[in-house]
């Protein structure tokens, strides 16, 4: 239903009295008061897409495809909840939409027998998934395409998700809701003690608070949780990034610690380490730590996801410092920073009366939200991986 139809439905329910007879018909209007006015806010605040997850990946059988758990909302503003994995296998030559409506169904459990007949007295809400050659009618959401060259053509992930080529997924034709969500997960600190003064080992704490606060008016659900006990086999909590800044060399973390860390990094968690004022004292101690940890940083370059995960940046920008580097081992999820943004996350700049102070500290939340979305992708990524 077009949101023009929403806004001009007239809206009714039941005023409540004693001796008010209670029929099928009152029943259904009390109750659909409630299922109008939850459309209309789904539809008018949120507007139709996807809120979280439904994910297209490549899954590991021959020609297939799978749909990942997530949540959408339609044109009608009907709630489309995914809640277990679909699987399809394609067969066919051409054009395949894999799209998601809303369906309601009898529950059969709720048979009472009415005269003759048998009527059900519980609707559940449900969806549908289906992968078909032609876009449904009504109200649907797609969730991707492919065009396949034969029956026979092996389904595959994108090369270039912005122009997909035959028998790639096509992911360009995905409506987001808004706010959908980016990113879902904890920020937590990695505690690195300086040698010569322990006290000083979360200078930007001020700062990743307000990352954490700015992102969570941003469409990113996000949650601070303090330092991570390296030293726990089964850690209270399991953040997206782990984050650390230190203006000195630091203490070296035990093989006990050395070995929490490994273990946050294989479950998919992701480590941005900033040098405080760029202190390169500090760059060369995590880049001996880092690389205790198996990992080996390399130059963030033109094109990396870094840049692109949320907000888009040509290169690295400045943080409170005008110069640094930034590198990092996508595949090990360890990434260092000598920009110091954290410093500017909280408003310290070397010069704050300068005439660009309000951009960099602004640049510096962007690309700081960049670090949590593109962790949170490659956990995702990880999680998807393992559907099948």
């Amino acid at each position: 239903m077009p949101i023009e139809e929403l806004v001009a439905k007239r809206i009714s329910g039941i005023e409540p009295f004693n001796e008010l007879p209670i029929d099928a018909q009152i029943w259904r209007e009390a109750h659909g008061h409630h299922h109008d006015h939850r459309r209309l806010h789904a539809v008018t605040s949120h507007r139709p897409g996807i809120v979280f997850g439904l994910e297209v990946v490549c899954g590991k059988k021959e020609r297939t495809v799978i749909v990942a758990p997530g949540v959408a909302v339609d044109a009608d503003g009907n709630a489309l909840l995914l809640s277990e994995p679909v699987a399809f296998k394609l067969d066919e030559k051409g054009q395949i939409y894999i799209t998601i409506s809303y369906e309601d169904n009898f529950d059969s459990k709720s048979s009472v027998k009415v005269g003759g007949g048998t009527k059900y007295f519980r609707l559940v809400e449900g969806r549908r998934v289906v992968a078909t050659k032609e876009l449904p009618k009504g109200a649907f959401l797609e969730l991707a395409r492919v065009d396949r060259s034969s029956d026979s053509a092996e389904i595959k992930e994108p090369k270039n998700p912005f122009d997909p080529g035959k028998d790639e997924l096509n992911h360009l034709y995905r409506l987001l809701a808004f706010p959908h969500c980016y990113a879902s997960g904890e920020v937590g600190e990695l505690s690195l003690i300086p040698k010569a003064n322990p006290t000083a080992w979360k200078p930007n704490r001020a700062g990743l608070y307000n990352l954490v606060r700015e992102g969570n008016g941003r469409g990113f659900h996000l949650r601070f949780t303090g330092p991570f006990n390296l030293r726990a086999k089964e850690p209270e909590s399991d953040p997206l990034v782990l984050y650390a800044a230190v203006g000195e060399t630091f203490q070296p973390l035990t093989d006990e610690q050395v070995g929490g860390l490994k273990r946050y990094l294989d479950n998919g968690g992701f480590v941005f380490a900033e040098a405080a004022q760029g202190a390169e004292a500090f760059a060369k101690s995590f880049a001996e730590l880092a690389k205790k940890a198996g990992a080996s940083l390399k130059a963030v370059g033109k094109g990396h996801p870094l840049l692109s995960a949320h907000y888009m940046f040509s290169s690295p920008p400045p943080g409170a410092q005008d110069k640094g580097k930034l590198e990092v081992d996508e595949d090990k999820g360890i990434a260092l920073a000598t920009f110091d943004y954290g410093a500017a996350w909280q408003g310290e700049l070397p010069k704050p009366d300068a005439s660009d102070a309000r951009e960099r500290i602004r640049q510096s939340q962007e690309f700081g939200l960049n670090v949590v979305a593109y962790a949170w992708r490659r956990r995702r990524l990880r999680e998807l991986s393992r559907l099948g």
